[in-house]
């Protein structure tokens, strides 16, 4: 055998260079492209070598020296308030800005770095005023293990876009088999807020006391066999506090607090976020006691009916919440973990989530009272610079049916205008101009410059007629009538109630209803005719009529029966021509009411005109003396 393979080597070396043609040809090849991306590399490394030293060249000295060994500032990082705190004491000479990142050197050469939380265009003028250096620099803030890690995405770029999206499709699958996105979910600082730092929702606070005398002691509740609370839902309008409420419950019992909304589950791999639910709840154990908040939790609070085969989406949302039910049920008697749900939309809620064991337990929140809004306003106003001396009374008053969350911005709002001004501190009247916007839907209307001097005297007697029977039939408490136009509004008068009780006395519909065709009333006293500016007022008295008489029994015709209880297709022609013929009957008498109020003090209605005309906005003691006619 081996002689015959010997005999057989001369075919072999002949063939062997023919067969390693087509290899050299490749190695010929791949020697090619590499020497063509390393003369790439080395123009790019030119390129950018020539680009650096010109933009060095055109640096100034400062700019220079942060630049040169920036680490030397990064290395000592400060908070924002502490480089403030440096300019207001005149100790900076110098400071260079990256965007948002700040470095800069003290009186004792101190170097320090900070992130800007404000607009930095300011510090040109304080450097100025201050006399110390500012200018702009390039630095890169990223560490050296940040700057290998985009190095390294750019060679990626550059060298293999096919081979970037495969691992990123390998990575994307890797995590849909995990069910996640592999990141643990973020769990905050302990709050440290507490239900006495919460203005107003006495109820709610009431409620979730019993909570976290839970959390605190939860072994005393289970020595007589209560049972933990698994869940609780806060329900309430926007605006009202829930998010606050629930970090004071957190606050309240020293617990871990977790934070997410309902489209955190959402994803675009089906699985992951029954993945997510799992992580939830697991970080959650580990950090007990705890309060995780599922904000907006109407957003995965439904179910598919069930009627027609759903969709992909539907069936992954109900898996979902098959998965949220799991864990919740899962909860050992001590886990110490509670699941508070926000929502704008309780019925939206599947009632699997609400029954006994889940979230069984509802938490009303609620718009804030006058006093409420009074502190509230009071809260707010002490975060800026405001004027002293305000009516918050009467600010709080007029902001009915506001929310805090609407407060803090009306207040905020009014800062700005404070500030657009060139005034140094909120004012009475900035305040006033914010609810304005807000309650009429806009700012002062393009309409202003349009209105004749006749009609602005017609819209000036409209307003004063509604102050004026508001005041005499004492409908509410008159706080500020305008004659600026806002929104689809040429004026307004604002008529605050004297308490915010839910019930209405008849005397006080009867006033209001007299309130509300004021307006027209003094519009044909003055003109003798009347004007399409009270639509808005005939609609509201004559729907305010209507239920008077069909609703709430003050009608002599129906007496007790109410027409919201009755069938519809009981109701005929006859009852309808009925009830329409009685609230006509109602809103003539009160007609006449407040023309006689208007007649009898027409010296007022005249005096509370020109008043308008002349300022254009009457409030406070001014608007009191007039209506009592002094």
């Amino acid at each position: 055998m081996i002689p015959q393979a010997s005999e057989a080597s001369p075919d072999t070396v002949e063939r062997t260079p023919k067969a390693s043609r087509p290899g050299l040809r490749q190695q010929l090849a791949l020697g090619a492209a590499a020497a063509t991306v390393v003369l790439a590399a080395a123009g790019l490394w030119l390129l950018q070598q020539r680009t650096a030293s010109e933009t060095l060249a055109r640096k100034n000295p400062t700019a220079l020296a942060f630049e040169r060994a920036p680490e030397q500032w990064l290395a000592q990082p400060r908070e924002a308030s502490e480089f403030e705190r440096a300019l207001q004491a005149r100790e900076v000479t110098a400071v260079g800005i990256a965007g948002s990142l700040v470095l800069y050197t003290d009186r004792n050469g101190h170097q320090f770095s900070t992130r800007l939380i404000a607009d930095g265009a300011r510090l040109g003028e304080i450097s100025v005023a201050q006399g110390f250096a500012l200018t702009d620099i390039d630095v890169d803030p990223r560490t050296t293990g940040q700057r290998l890690s985009h190095g390294l995405e750019r060679t990626a770029t550059v060298m293999g876009p096919m081979l970037g999206l495969l691992l990123l499709v390998g990575v994307l699958m890797h995590f849909q088999l995990r069910g996640g996105l592999g990141q643990r979910t973020q769990l905050a600082e302990k709050p440290d807020i507490r239900f006495d730092d919460v203005v107003g929702a006495d109820e709610a606070k009431k409620a979730l006391k019993r909570v976290a005398a839970f959390m605190k002691d939860p072994k005393q509740y289970a020595a007589v066999g209560a049972k933990a609370p698994r869940g609780v839902l806060l329900d309430g309008p926007p605006g009202t506090g829930k998010t606050l409420l629930a970090k004071a419950l957190a606050g309240e019992c020293g617990a871990s607090f977790i934070s997410v909304d309902g489209s955190y589950f959402s994803s675009m791999f089906y699985g992951a976020g029954i993945g997510k639910v799992k992580e939830l709840f697991k970080r959650a154990r580990e950090a007990a006691p705890c309060i995780v908040f599922i904000d907006e939790i109407d957003g995965i609070g439904r179910r598919s009916s069930g009627k027609d085969a759903p969709g992909g989406g539907e069936q992954e949302q109900n898996r979902i919440i098959n998965r949220l039910l799991v864990e919740m049920d899962g909860f050992a008697a001590l886990d110490n973990v509670v699941v508070i749900g926000a929502t704008n939309h309780i019925d939206n809620i599947d009632e699997a989530m609400r029954r006994p064991g889940r979230f069984d337990m509802i938490v009303r929140t609620a718009l804030p009272t006058t006093p409420e809004r009074e502190q509230l306003f009071k809260l707010y106003l002490a975060r800026v610079k405001a004027a002293g001396r305000m009516d918050l009374a009467s600010i709080a008053r007029t902001a009915s049916g506001m929310s805090p969350a609407d407060i803090a911005n009306c207040v905020n709002r009014a800062a700005s205008y404070a500030a657009e001004a060139g005034e140094t501190c909120v004012s009475e009247e900035h305040v006033y101009q914010s609810l304005e916007t807000h309650q009429l839907g806009g700012e002062v209307s393009n309409t202003k410059d349009l209105i004749t001097p006749e009609t602005l005297r017609r819209v000036a007697f409209h307003e004063s007629g509604h102050a004026l029977v508001a005041h005499v039939l004492e409908a509410g408490s008159v706080e500020r009538v305008s004659i600026e136009p806002r929104g689809p509004a040429l004026g307004v008068t604002y008529v605050a109630r004297a308490n915010e009780e839910p019930l209405y006395g008849e005397r006080e519909l009867r006033a209001r209803l007299a309130m509300m065709l004021a307006g027209r009333e003094a519009e044909l006293i003055a003109f003798g005719n009347a004007s399409s500016g009270a639509s808005d007022d005939l609609k509201r008295a004559s729907e305010l009529a209507t239920n008077m008489i069909g609703s709430m029994g003050f009608g002599k015709t129906f007496g007790l029966l109410s027409m919201a209880g009755v069938p519809k297709e009981l109701i005929g022609p006859d009852v309808q021509k009925s009830l329409l013929d009685e609230a006509r009957a109602l809103l003539e008498s009160a007609q006449a009411e407040c023309r006689r109020v208007l007649e009898d003090q027409r010296d007022r209605l005249e005096a509370l005109t020109e008043m308008l005309l002349n300022e254009e906005t009457v409030s406070g003691a001014p608007l009191k003396r007039v209506l009592a006619g002094k």
